[in-house]
């Protein structure tokens, strides 16, 4: 029986809203980190954050029996989406901030940059596969996690995503200058007295929250995509910071909309499916920069 555009609408709103909030900021905050030259940190992180919530799985049985959560037992924490999306949340906010911080202060140590993070999302990924390996339950929702089948999002994770995202754009909007000014060029900051630390502290605080959150609820996959491919396709068009970060965010945004109509037409995973899109995006911008080399 085919399903029509209002039902899908209807029944999925949730994770829809979801992924059209995550397409608006996430490509903001990517942007950032492609001017820092630090989209890595892009691919790195989400896989941080995806090994702390399959780790949240292979402790849960132990920290419903020592610690508690909610007076619920496994089963009941599996199905109750508000106690196991804070519980996951946590992990995913630990690990990502624990990755986070750990690159941040080997960076300053000097070396390859691109190997630190390289070897990290190495790191990160392998411990992800073998935590839902150990993992004795949850298994179908760490599967589902990594394909990046977002439709089960409900209004609880819709609502912690749009809380947070939310402060993130408005965090974007007051400070991009300060950000642009302390990832662009650090010594200039520090010259006209900008507070570099306290600025690039807040825009590790806004991108591990981004992470963290947007993992739990879209999965690394969407995530990904999201971070790192609309920033790319945005700096063939942009004559200005001011028109990347309009560009990258409009990229976003239209990825994730034709993504669902992607998604909805083939039967394919939503958010593989908008990062399919995102991924095309890319095209234009090399066509349009082949002809610009030529001219």
């Amino acid at each position: 029986m085919d399903v029509s555009w209002a039902d899908r609408l209807d029944l999925f709103r949730y994770a829809l809203a979801a992924a059209a909030c995550a397409g608006l900021v996430c490509p903001l905050v990517g942007a950032f980190l492609f001017v820092r030259r630090t989209s890595f940190y892009g691919i790195t992180l989400p896989q941080f954050a995806t090994a702390g919530v399959v780790f949240g799985f292979v402790v849960l049985p132990w920290w419903v029996a020592h610690v508690g959560l909610g007076e619920l037992d496994v089963d009941t924490a599996l199905a109750d989406s508000h106690a196991a999306m804070n519980y996951h949340l946590a992990w995913a906010g630990v690990f990502t901030f624990g990755g986070l911080g750990a690159l941040v202060l080997l960076s300053r140590r000097g070396g390859s940059e691109i190997g630190r993070v390289a070897a990290a999302f190495v790191i990160a990924n392998a411990a992800t596969y073998l935590f839902g390996r150990i993992s004795p339950v949850g298994k179908s929702l760490v599967d589902e996690l990594l394909q990046g089948e977002i439709l089960g999002v409900g209004p609880h994770e819709f609502e912690t995503l749009a809380a947070v995202l939310g402060l993130v754009l408005v965090s974007v909007i007051v400070f991009h200058r300060d950000f642009l000014v302390a990832s662009f060029d650090r010594e200039t900051a520090q010259v006209l007295r900008k507070r570099v630390v306290a600025f690039e502290t807040l825009l590790t605080v806004v991108t591990g929250l981004t992470v963290a959150v947007g993992t739990m609820t879209l999965g690394p996959t969407l995530l990904f995509g999201l971070l790192v491919l609309p920033p790319l396709a945005a700096r063939t068009y942009a004559r200005s910071m001011m028109s990347f970060y309009f560009a990258a965010s409009g990229i976003g945004l239209l990825s994730t909309l034709l993504g669902i109509v992607a998604s909805f037409e083939l039967d394919l995973p939503l958010g593989a499916a908008i990062v399919g899109v995102a991924g095309l995006m890319l095209v234009p911008g090399l066509i349009v920069g082949r002809f610009a080399q030529r001219a």
